[in-house]
């Protein structure tokens, strides 16, 4: 009885493993890779945010690649109907941060202590939007994830 309840049970396991990935994938992929805040009082629009795909990043010394970064980014966009326009733009936009970090990131001036000055890293991809996306595009560059692994 045992040698047939323990597959069983294993099987009813993996069953519920399988559908739950199945249905919060599928969940994620409806949303297309944006989130809406809700429209407050008053009429005020709501706020879209486009997610980027990850970007990963090596640190190089001068002893050659000590660590890897990697970052997720989110743009707060304040008008609903630009969103596409700047989803239309990601490829750009993602080039001009690696282009950007990869230099600045190797300098001492961006990390204390072996760790990144998220407040340094923040304005410079600001910094790098303005330039490249028009006035009134994109509101704010949000750091969701920054994670820092060692080689």
């Amino acid at each position: 009885m045992k040698r047939i309840a323990l597959p069983f049970l294993v099987l009813m396991f993996m069953t519920g493993v399988g559908l739950g990935s199945y249905g919060y994938i599928g969940q994620a992929e409806a949303s297309g890779g944006k989130k809406k805040a809700e429209a407050t009082e008053g009429g005020v629009p709501a706020i879209t945010y486009v997610a980027m795909d990850p970007l990963i990043l090596p640190i190089i010394d001068r002893e050659g690649i000590s660590q890897t970064i990697s970052i997720v980014i989110s743009l707060q966009v304040g008008d609903p109907g630009k969103a596409e326009e700047v989803r239309h733009n990601l490829p750009k936009l993602a080039d001009a941060y690696l282009s950007d970090m990869y230099g600045a990131l190797s300098k001492t001036a961006s990390m204390e202590g072996g760790v990144i000055k998220v407040s340094m890293l923040k304005n410079r991809l600001k910094d790098v939007t303005k330039k490249l996306v028009p006035e009134g595009g994109i509101d704010d560059v949000l750091l969701q994830v920054l994670q820092q692994h060692p080689v």
